[in-house]
């Protein structure tokens, strides 16, 4: 089974993500990865943990982080974490890449489902890549 989960600023987003695979014609792509959907809460995490402490946690538990865009402010911040400690076998953090244009265009929404699926299909391509933007 594979998991992927939200950073907490775009859980809104990502659900509606969620919703348009399972309810499209990329469902049976979404149930053949069996994919499991995790929250900060199953994770023990606040939602204001620290971007590193959120990039350690996914990397421990194979899960994939969904996110807006965790900048590079400070040590702990997501890129500067990823630059630090990500190897080449870490998972990939996806970003997407606009989040308005997400949340106006059906065709835009599409593409960054199809993407982030594809992705996930052959999700040992990718490993050690970092940050992958979506579409």
């Amino acid at each position: 089974m594979l998991r992927i989960m939200a950073d907490h600023n775009i859980e809104g987003q990502f659900d509606d993500l969620v919703d348009f695979i399972e309810g499209g014609v990329w469902q049976e792509f979404w149930v053949e990865l069996k994919m499991r959907v995790e929250r900060f809460a199953t994770l023990g995490l606040p939602v204001d943990a620290p971007d590193d402490v959120v990039w350690r946690a996914c990397q421990e538990h194979e899960i994939r982080l969904f996110t807006a865009n965790r900048n590079q402010e400070g040590d702990d911040s997501l890129e500067a974490t990823i630059r630090r400690e990500h190897t080449p076998t870490s998972l990939p953090v996806f970003t997407l890449a606009n989040v308005p244009r997400f949340e106006e265009s059906r065709e835009y929404a599409e593409r960054v489902a199809v993407r982030l699926l594809e992705y996930l299909m052959d999700i040992g391509a990718v490993r050690g890549a970092g940050r992958i933007y979506l579409p």
